[in-house]
């Protein structure tokens, strides 16, 4: 197949080297800083491609994510060029929905698929415990944590952080997921029952809602705050601060902590969604 890839950060130069490995063809671009290859234009990388591979997310401010690049990019211009019938595969693809479908593009959003969101939380686990190793002179072994939400990401991180002996006090609102944290031997609180409160080292927000105010944050002194949420965030940074609190907001963490294999994924769910669409 003829891939192009455009945009992305590291996973994406990583993509690239494994879909070469393959044996496909792979025009990537707007990733110079770290590909001297790339196509001179968009219009170039997506001559008679098959497939446009755009990055996670695909947009931001507007325009096409491309930390690589040393240039802005409009993603219209993007669209515009490739070959009609060309599947377009894009991570968090609300934003060009309406521009593929007047373009008859086939659009596949990867992020939404299970099979990435799962491994992706995974990776995102990993990324958050060796955070907690490198923000504390202790061992996991012992250390009191609270994890604030129980989906993907917290039913990843929680049987983690028990195997290396960490006490783990789940806090959220379904009873189905406090069943699940309690079978994993962890602490459980019901969220909007019990107040978030007691002795951790760490308290780890995975809820996309501001949950810790000032209040809570009080009764969570001198935990170290981990937010692996995206805005509007789970914890008030602002009363973070005034109160003296470390906190670490860490979006992204698969692409930070484990490149390589985040990008084993976006290709392992390429090659399905091509697959899927024979």
């Amino acid at each position: 197949m003829k891939f192009a890839l455009i945009g992305g950060d590291s996973r994406f130069v990583r993509l690239c080297r494994l879909l070469r490995a393959d044996g496909h063809e792979v025009r990537p671009f707007a990733l110079e800083k770290e590909l001297p290859d790339c196509a001179v234009s968009a219009g170039s990388a997506l001559k008679g491609a098959d497939c446009l591979v755009l990055p996670l997310p695909c947009v931001r401010d507007g325009l096409l994510n491309a930390p690589l690049s040393a240039l802005n990019h409009d993603i219209g211009d993007i669209l515009r060029a490739c070959p009609p019938g060309a599947a377009v595969c894009a991570g968090m693809a609300q934003e060009i929905h309406s521009e593929c479908q007047a373009l008859s593009l086939p659009l596949h959003d990867y992020f939404a698929r299970e099979d990435f969101a799962l491994a992706n939380a995974l990776l995102t686990a990993e990324g958050a415990i060796e955070l907690m190793l490198s923000e504390s002179e202790r061992a996991l072994c012992g250390t009191s944590v609270l994890i604030c939400g129980f989906g993907r990401i917290g039913k990843m991180l929680a049987p983690r952080l028990t195997a290396l002996g960490a006490n783990v006090t789940v806090a959220a609102r379904s009873p189905q997921a406090l069943a699940w944290a309690l079978g994993m031997g962890c602490g459980t609180l019901e969220l909007g029952r019990n107040e978030l409160c007691g002795e951790y080292d760490f308290a780890v927000n995975t809820i996309p809602a501001a949950i810790f105010g000032p209040a809570e944050l009080e009764r969570l002194r001198p935990a170290r705050l981990i937010e692996l949420a995206s805005a509007p965030y789970g914890f008030d940074a602002d009363a973070a601060q005034r109160l003296g609190l470390s906190l670490t907001r860490a979006p992204g963490l698969p692409a930070k902590c484990a490149p390589e294999s985040a990008a084993e994924i976006i290709r392992d769910s390429i090659y399905r969604i091509v697959e899927e669409s024979k």
